[in-house]
């Protein structure tokens, strides 16, 4: 029986359930493939059918052809862009975060969409605030949050359907599975939102939901806070199943692989949980880990970014490290898997490629 692989990673943490794995070609053991300077990055690519998308706090979205090496395209937007694009249909779909730059210049944010073949703009839509959070498909609609507040409902024609309104900035990218969208926010609650805007149930964590963003399972969420909590929440009514406490913020999210859940947080450490809480293994680093870790379902590797400049492969049984690769620059950049390679973007301004190690020719 052949394997079915799913040979695209078109959006921050691959899915809508932001679990950040996937069923695809395994690496291994990651080889250099290309390096190319774009400008910094902090937004995680996103790749299908060969083509690799990666947005810049410079302000430009590239499209870049992996087998041929090149640029195919760049947009250049003015504002930076740090949350993730996402390729829904035949558009790319990316927001900017304005004032990160421009200083309290809410006004000139928009999301962007673009062609993705030839990089034309399809529509954008301005908008008050700053974007941070990556959006999400929620159906045919986009799920986005906004530093004013907000979560927003977008049409794919650019239409803003309905917004909801909370008491905190929203940083946390959403997540969404059957018909059910959710979503952190700075005032602490973790909010459950149904795709026509209504209420489903709030649950208090123990402080801010920063850039940790709910992964989704079949009964649980796993998300991290900024005060020091690693949670699992009910995904049907919200109450909390279980939760642990660190000394320095959750900013990264959580990677979902079959039984265990895995954290990487500011104390320099990822976690390795059970799913009913239980530690089955720790990584310490010497950097913050604000990348969140990917992984691919038939490897034995996670790969995850530190703000120490290296990219690790950590072996996802026993929390070993067999694989690290030095970058320039700090890294909280989210890796992206996807047919046999691994694409991670830096501070540096440069976006490493790798793909399966394979013995050279002259090796018999």
């Amino acid at each position: 029986m052949s394997t079915k692989y799913n040979e695209s990673w078109s959006m921050f943490r691959g899915n809508p359930r932001r679990t950040g794995s996937i069923r695809t070609r395994p690496l291994t053991r990651p080889l250099l493939y290309w390096t190319i300077r774009l400008g910094p990055i902090i937004s995680s690519p996103v790749y299908e059918k060969g083509l690799l998308y990666v947005a810049t706090m410079t302000g430009r979205i590239f499209c870049l052809d992996i087998i041929r090496r090149e640029i195919r395209w760049y947009q250049n937007v003015g504002s930076p862009i740090v949350s993730s694009p996402l390729i829904m249909d035949n558009t790319i779909v990316c927001a900017t975060y304005n004032s990160w730059i421009n200083g309290d210049n809410l006004e000139n944010n928009f999301v962007y969409c673009f062609d993705k073949d030839d990089g034309r703009v399809v529509w954008k839509i301005q908008m008050r605030g700053d974007f941070f959070s990556s959006p999400c498909p929620a159906g045919k609609n986009i799920a986005l949050g906004s530093m004013d507040n907000n979560l927003y409902l977008i049409s794919s024609r650019g239409e803003i359907i309905w917004n909801f309104k909370t008491k905190g900035q929203v940083w946390s990218s959403p997540s969404y599975h059957e018909n059910m969208i959710y979503f952190g926010s700075d005032d602490g609650f973790i909010y459950s939102v149904d795709t026509d805007g209504s209420l489903r149930w709030t649950s208090k964590l123990n402080g801010k939901i920063r850039s940790s963003s709910p992964c989704i399972s079949e009964n649980s969420i796993f998300v991290g806070t900024y005060k020091g909590g690693i949670c699992c929440l009910s995904n049907m009514d919200g109450i909390i199943k279980w939760n642990k406490s660190i000394s320095k913020p959750v900013l990264s999210s959580p990677l979902l692989v079959n039984d265990k859940v895995v954290f990487g947080t500011s104390n320099c450490t990822l976690y390795c949980f059970n799913l009913i809480g239980s530690k089955i293994w720790e990584f310490k680093t010497v950097g913050k880990i604000w990348s969140s870790p990917s992984y691919c379902e038939f490897d034995r590797l996670m790969f995850f970014g530190g703000l120490d400049s290296f990219i690790y492969g950590i072996n996802s049984s026993t929390g070993k490290q067999e694989w690290k690769f030095p970058t320039m620059g700090a890294i909280d950049s989210s890796p992206c898997i996807s047919n046999g390679m691994l694409f991670v973007g830096s501070r540096d301004g440069i976006l490493y490629c790798f793909e399966r190690y394979r013995d050279p020719s002259y090796v018999h």
